[in-house]
């Protein structure tokens, strides 16, 4: 069984870790949630990029992924139903905390044994594997990664708009006191 030493007085099993990890990532992310406004929802950086909406709403599930991988061997893109558009800031801040609240219950309820399990990620129709490893890798690369990664994008459009940027481990240039 894996586990971590904290001080010397407590050990802390793997799914604690990053359940402490999942927390504060997604306390962060919702942050960005709360700073976007509605009339900015259909703004794109770039041609190629995805909207304010689009980003936001391709976001939106990664956190219920902790259990769709915690809980299963796989997970296939073709029999996913992609979820409805969500276009209001109030709906976005619903869904997104009922989405956090899948993802800690399933990493509450999984252990180290469970986490060690092999994971893969594809899509079937197109023969594809886009990822083969352990659940614990899975997680933290396409629940934790891929969150951090995505609101990096969403703090560049509120900046790209005169919106104020939380902070992500510390201050933001909105917050520092000169």
């Amino acid at each position: 069984m894996f586990l971590i030493k904290i001080n010397k007085q407590k050990i802390m099993k793997i799914n604690e870790v990053l359940l402490n990890e999942f927390k504060d990532e997604m306390k962060t992310t919702r942050k960005f949630y709360e700073s976007i406004s509605e009339d900015f929802l259909e703004f794109r950086a770039h041609k190629k990029s995805q909207s304010v909406v689009e980003l936001i709403n391709h976001t939106l599930p990664i956190p219920s992924w902790a259990g769709v991988i915690a809980q299963n061997p796989e997970l296939d893109w073709a029999k996913v139903t992609p979820p409805p558009v969500i276009n209001s800031k109030e709906e976005i801040l619903k869904q997104f905390d009922a989405n956090v609240v899948l993802g800690i219950k399933a990493l509450e309820e999984t252990n180290n044994d469970q986490l060690l399990e092999a994971w893969t990620m594809k899509n079937s129709d197109a023969d594809k594997v886009f990822f083969a490893g352990n659940k614990l890798t899975a997680i933290r690369r396409y629940v934790l990664n891929h969150t951090i990664h995505h609101r990096a994008q969403l703090g560049v459009y509120l900046r790209l708009n005169d919106v104020k940027v939380p902070g992500s481990y510390v201050q933001s240039a909105d917050d520092m006191l000169y």
